[in-house]
C-alpha cells in the first residue's frame, strides 16, 4: 500500500495543490489509512474546507473536540483552523474532501460580497467548524450541492467552473442562513495564535530536549496556563503533540533514508532506542524495522 502524506510547511501550514492555478477549487478522495501511521496529522489551511465522509466513521479533532461523523455525514473546516483526521475506533474510513480560496467566491477585497458576507465570518474565530447531517434538511441541502460540485468536477463539461461557481455560492449562502447569522463579527473568542507558536516551537526544536519552561518562556505564558491552553484546543497534552511529531518524522525517514532505528530515535528527540520502538509500535502497530520493511518495499 502506497503510503500518503499531506504537504506542509514548517508552521503545519498545508500547501494545498491545485490542478489549475487560475481556478482554485480542488476534490482530493481521502482514504485514511494509506497515511502517515494511519491519520492525517495537524494542519491548517487559508482555504475553505468541506468534506463528506464516503466510508466508515471518521474522527474529526478541532479546537479541542472530537468529531465523529458516519457516512453520508460532513463537516465545514473554516479558514486557519488547526485540526487532524483519524479513523473512529474499529473504522477504516474515507472521506471526500473540498478545499478552496476564498478569494473564489468573492472576487475583489472592497466589494460588497466581501465586506458583508465573507470576511465578518472568515475572520471570526468564534466559527470554526460545522457539522453537516444528513438528517437536517439544510444540512442535507449542502451536502446534495457539494455531491452536484463532484460530478461538475469530475466531468468538467463545458462551463463546469461555472457551475462549481454557483453550487458553492448557493452552499455560503445556505451557511449564512442557517448557521453564520447565530455570530456576530464581534463574538471573538480565543484566539489560537499562542497554540500556533507552541507548535512552531517544537517543530523546530523536536530533535532537542524539549522543556516545558522553555516553551512558555517563547509564548510569555505560565506553565499552568500553557498547559490547559493547549489541550483544551489540541485535544492532547503538550508532551503527547511532541510524541506523536517525534513518530511522523521519524517515519519518514524510516521510508526515505537507511539509517539505524537508533539513528532515528535519537535524531528525532527520543531519549532512547528502546522508548522509540515502545511508542512507534503503539501508534502504528508494528515496529519500526517491520514498518519500513514493509513500506520501502512499495515504493
Amino acid at each position: 500500500m502506497k503510503v500518503y502524506d499531506i504537504i506542509v510547511d514548517e508552521n503545519k501550514k498545508e500547501m494545498i495543490q491545485y490542478g489549475l492555478p487560475e481556478f482554485l477549487f480542488v476534490i482530493e478522495p481521502i482514504q485514511i489509512n494509506k497515511y502517515i501511521l494511519g491519520f492525517i496529522d495537524w494542519h491548517w489551511h487559508k482555504e475553505l474546507q468541506f468534506c463528506i465522509v464516503t466510508s466508515g466513521i471518521v474522527d474529526f479533532h478541532i479546537k479541542g473536540e472530537t468529531v465523529t461523523l458516519s457516512k453520508g455525514d460532513g463537516i465545514f473546516i473554516n479558514t486557519e483552523q488547526l485540526h487532524k483526521v483519524k479513523n473512529h475506533i474499529d473504522s477504516d474510513g474515507s472521506y471526500l474532501c473540498f478545499n478552496f480560496n476564498p478569494d473564489l467566491i468573492y472576487g475583489f477585497a472592497g466589494n460588497i460580497i466581501n465586506l458583508k458576507y465573507i470576511m465578518p465570518y472568515l475572520g471570526n474565530p468564534a466559527i470554526t467548524y460545522c457539522t453537516l447531517k444528513k438528517d437536517i434538511n439544510w444540512q442535507s441541502d449542502i451536502l446534495e450541492k457539494l455531491l452536484k460540485i463532484q460530478i461538475e468536477y469530475t466531468n468538467q463539461n463545458i462551463g463546469f467552473e461555472l457551475q462549481i461557481l454557483t453550487l458553492l455560492l448557493s452552499v455560503w449562502v445556505d451557511m449564512l442562513k442557517n448557521y453564520f447569522i447565530s455570530f456576530s463579527s464581534d463574538n471573538i473568542i480565543h484566539n489560537t495564535s499562542r497554540i500556533k507558536d507552541v507548535i512552531n516551537y517544537i517543530h523546530g526544536h523536536y530533535m532537542e530536549k524539549i522543556n516545558l519552561k522553555d516553551i512558555c518562556d517563547e509564548i510569555n505564558l505560565s506553565k499552568g496556563a500553557c498547559c490547559r491552553e493547549f489541550k483544551k484546543y489540541m485535544n492532547c497534552s503538550i508532551f503527547e503533540y511532541i510524541t506523536n511529531y517525534r513518530l511522523v518524522m521519524s517515519e519518514k525517514l524510516l521510508i526515505t533514508t537507511n539509517e539505524s532505528i537508533t539513528d532515528i530515535a535519537y535524531k528525532c528527540g527520543f531519549g532512547s532506542t528502546s522508548y522509540f520502538i515502545e511508542k512507534f509500535k503503539l501508534q502504528a502497530g508494528m515496529s519500526p524495522l517491520t514498518y519500513r520493511k514493509e513500506n520501502q518495499s512499495k515504493k
